[in-house]
């Protein structure tokens, strides 16, 4: 399957550039980046045939069959919208967009294409979270009365990043929809709904900006209400140490634990005393399966990677939580 990149830094050149190179399913012709530039700086970086100018481009080219979004997040709906009506089917990073309008509109027009929408959420495809949705849809869990999601990772995330703060977009609440909860808690909801198979609502959000000079908040959590009687509990930050991430799931008849398992080397424990130990997968791992689904999904075999509406889904959380939540700021950042 060919592909085309939308966007040249950060993901793009960390992860999918590579990702895509090392598949034995897919092929890379080239990116598209904020100007023909940094097109061209890529296509040389990573020895690509092609550096289009533009996305329509990109999307003008016959030999294009896919197109995997790596843009900003405020881009991502309407990117979504011109691949579809290119009729490239289309792995969008997440969030799918930052309004629910935008998330619908996108996953509307992907629908009447007849193309494949998924949404870049890598980590169903740790062994550990793929053990965790077999456990709860075997019904060995119960009614699930708590479900309770951590996951802190401190900002800079890389090596190669800017320790003062993210980059300007993710600063602006109108381009990134809010940081923290859409660069890492978007993750967590995705889990949540994922492996409950609950709708979630939000009862209560608290973001607050603790660390970074940023208009977005650096640390959240989140009270969600799934189904009709159960509670969610979503806690993240960039800014503030963890000892690691941990799942918890509380049921009605047996609980679940996850330990490390966003983070690295993970152990799932059970009330029926399964202890499993899952090692650190290479970085790039998660990612490579994904795309392995996505391909699949393409042609027309069984995916489990998130399809379109459930990214809208994610969306309508975050959405509710940055609108409704309460906001703090320290009054001077250290």
């Amino acid at each position: 399957m060919r592909f085309a990149l939308v966007g040249t830094s950060g993901h793009a050149n960390r992860i999918a550039a590579p990702v895509l190179r090392e598949s034995p399913d897919a092929h890379l012709l080239g990116a598209v980046g904020s100007g023909p530039e940094r097109s061209v700086a890529f296509a040389e970086r990573h020895g690509l045939p092609q550096a289009y100018a533009s996305l329509p481009d990109a999307l003008g080219d016959p030999e294009v069959d896919a197109v995997w979004i790596c843009s900003p997040n405020h881009l991502h709906a309407d990117q979504v919208e011109l691949c579809a009506a290119a009729g490239k089917h289309i792995l969008v990073e997440k969030p799918l967009a930052t309004t629910v309008a935008r998330a619908t509109a996108a996953v509307t027009a992907a629908r009447r294409a007849g193309v494949v929408l998924k949404v870049g959420y890598q980590h169903r495809f740790r062994p550990a979270h793929r053990r965790l949705h077999e456990i709860l849809r075997a019904g060995t869990v119960g009614d699930i009365g708590l479900f309770r999601v951590h996951r802190f990772w401190r900002y800079p995330y890389y090596d190669d990043m800017e320790p003062s703060g993210p980059p300007p977009w993710r600063r602006s609440p109108a381009e990134s929809g809010g940081w923290v909860i859409n660069d890492l808690g978007s993750h967590l909801i995705d889990l949540v709904l994922w492996l409950s198979g609950l709708e979630a609502r939000v009862i209560g959000a608290a973001l607050a900006t603790q660390h970074f000079a940023v208009d977005t908040e650096d640390t959240a959590a989140l009270l969600l209400a799934l189904g009709d009687h159960g509670i969610g509990i979503v806690e993240t930050s960039a800014a503030n140490a963890s000892p690691g991430s941990r799942i918890e799931i509380y049921g009605r008849a047996a609980w679940i634990r996850a330990d490390d398992t966003l983070t690295g080397a993970g152990t799932v424990r059970t009330s029926a005393g399964e202890v499993s130990s899952f090692p650190p997968p290479e970085p790039t791992a998660p990612y490579a399966t994904q795309l392995e689904d996505f391909v699949r999904a393409v042609r027309g075999q069984p995916s489990i990677g998130a399809e379109g509406v459930e990214g809208a889904q994610s969306v309508a959380v975050l959405e509710a939580a940055a609108t409704r939540g309460i906001r703090m700021r320290a009054e001077a950042t250290p």
